[in-house]
Parts: C-alpha cells; sequence; structure tokens
C-alpha cells in the first residue's frame, strides 16, 4: 500500500477504545497505520531483556526443584518417581507461578529504579472495549482449530500427558487462562518486542519474537513443526494487536480469549474433564 493513501484514524479515546483513565499512560495513541511504524523507544534494552528470561529459566528451574522436593515429602506424592512429577501440573504450577512472581518483583523494583510504574513501561493501556479483544481471542482459537482440524497431528503429545484427571484438567485451564497469557505477554511483546525493534528494527524484531514464542512451546507439542507453526502464527497475531493498538493489555486479552476457548473445548469434549478417553 501507498503510505500517501494512508488516512490517520481517529483517536481511541475519542471512540472509546482504549481508556484514559489516570491509573493509565497520560497520553492514548490512536492505531497505528499500516505499513510498519516505528516502534517507541523502551525505558530498558536487551541487556535488560536477557536477563529477565535468563532469570524466569533459573527460577522456574530452582522453583521446581524445591517444589519436587517437597512433594516428595508429601504422602499422595512419596512414591511418585521424580519424572512423573515433572510432569504433574500440582507440583510444577505452583513452581512456575512462584518463578513469575519472583522476576515480576525485580522487574517492578527496576522500572521504579527508573521512576516508571511496571504496567507503563510495558505499555499496558486498558482498553474500554475489552470484549472486542476477547472475542478476537476466541474467533483466532477457532480458526486456527479448523486449520489444525485438516493438518497431521500426533496421537499424543506432551502436554496431554499433563491432563490425565479432571483436577489436573482444571488446574491447568485456570494457570493456562489467568496467568500464562500475562506473563507471557510480559515477557514477549512486553519485553522482547519493544526492545529489539530498537535494536534491529520492527521488521526483524516482529519475526523473531513470533518465531521465539512458538519455540517455547515446541517441548509440549514435541516437536510437532506443524502445531508449532500453528503457535508461531498464533504469536505473530498477538505481536500486530500488541503493535497495532500500542497495548499489551489488548494482546493479552486476546491470549487469554484464545487460550479460555481451546480448554472450553476440551471441557465440552471430555464432558467436563470426566472422560479423557474421548479426546
Amino acid at each position: 500500500m501507498n503510505q500517501s493513501t494512508i488516512v490517520n484514524p481517529p483517536s481511541l479515546a475519542t471512540i472509546g477504545i482504549v481508556s484514559t483513565s489516570s491509573e493509565q499512560l497520560p497520553a492514548q495513541p490512536a492505531p497505528r497505520p499500516w505499513p510498519l511504524y516505528p516502534e517507541p523507544e523502551p525505558v530498558f534494552g536487551m541487556p535488560e531483556v536477557v536477563a529477565a528470561f535468563l532469570g524466569v529459566l533459573l527460577a522456574v528451574v530452582a522453583c521446581s526443584a524445591v517444589a519436587t522436593i517437597i512433594a516428595h515429602h508429601i504422602t499422595a506424592f512419596s512414591r511418585v518417581p521424580t519424572s512423573q512429577l515433572a510432569n504433574d501440573p500440582r507440583v510444577i504450577l505452583p513452581a512456575q507461578l512462584a518463578a513469575y512472581l519472583m522476576v515480576f518483583g525485580i522487574l517492578w523494583r527496576l522500572f521504579q529504579h527508573h521512576r516508571i510504574g511496571f504496567f507503563q513501561a510495558l505499555s499496558w493501556r486498558w482498553p474500554l472495549r475489552w470484549p472486542l479483544f476477547v472475542s478476537g481471542g476466541v474467533f483466532l482459537a477457532v480458526a486456527v482449530q479448523l486449520i489444525s482440524h485438516f493438518l497431521p497431528t500426533p496421537p499424543e503429545l506432551p502436554i496431554d500427558q499433563m491432563m490425565r484427571s479432571s483436577t489436573d484438567a482444571w488446574l491447568m485451564s485456570v494457570f493456562g487462562v489467568l496467568i500464562a497469557p500475562f506473563a507471557e505477554e510480559v515477557f514477549f511483546r512486553g519485553l522482547l518486542f519493544p526492545a529489539l525493534a530498537r535494536r534491529a528494527g520492527l521488521l526483524v524484531s516482529f519475526v523473531v519474537t513470533s518465531v521465539f514464542f512458538g519455540i517455547i512451546h515446541s517441548q509440549q507439542l514435541a516437536g510437532a513443526w506443524i502445531q508449532i507453526t500453528c503457535i508461531i502464527l498464533v504469536g505473530a497475531a498477538l505481536t500486530a494487536i500488541r503493535w497495532r493498538f500500542r497495548s499489551l493489555a489488548s494482546s493479552t486479552l486476546v491470549h487469554v480469549g484464545y487460550n479460555g476457548t481451546l480448554f472450553l473445548a476440551l471441557f465440552v469434549q471430555t464432558r467436563g474433564f470426566t472422560n479423557f478417553s474421548l479426546k
């Protein structure tokens, strides 16, 4: 598209899509025009982003080790092999949550050092018409599931092994809808995307963020590259929304809608998480 033909859209504050609350960023700019438009410089750089990724990796490993040790001292887990505990949501999900909270606490202090709030530094910006973004996530999930239906899929994936009981499925659902989207959006599109855009350019950052998002999920998919490619495309859609609306909250809401739809489909398919042989 010829850039000279682009017409700037009206302000989001004017049409009521993005909040102008004093708790949000002081200015609520309009959506960026296509094609790609430069991302403003964040208050952090790639060294801080790399440290955050390494920090959460080490925190997850450490917290998982501690959780496994604690589990072995609980009667219900005392005779369960360590390899099985590593895939037990009752053990690993609390460990992941603890790791996320540790790293978020450090980031909070870092941004305070820069005299800027945590959410402001990440361009959070809560949209007033937030149901539209959740609905977008539902639409995205349905589209991906329809496409995946016609593609070859392994009979069982590692993530399936983590949902062998109703308790496991409920824990995975709550974590996958309420916690994982926020955490992943913070790391990938709150930290990595803007910092890498400043260093390498917007297009490179867009591609790298989307691909890295898919690779991170590859362990859950046992190297099933068709499914991983779908996740990369989902990551690209989330990154586009984060960039287009200059709002991490917007991409997080789409992410919530996407994950929520997948778990709702599993809930229906397994008759309320009671019969996993129907998957």
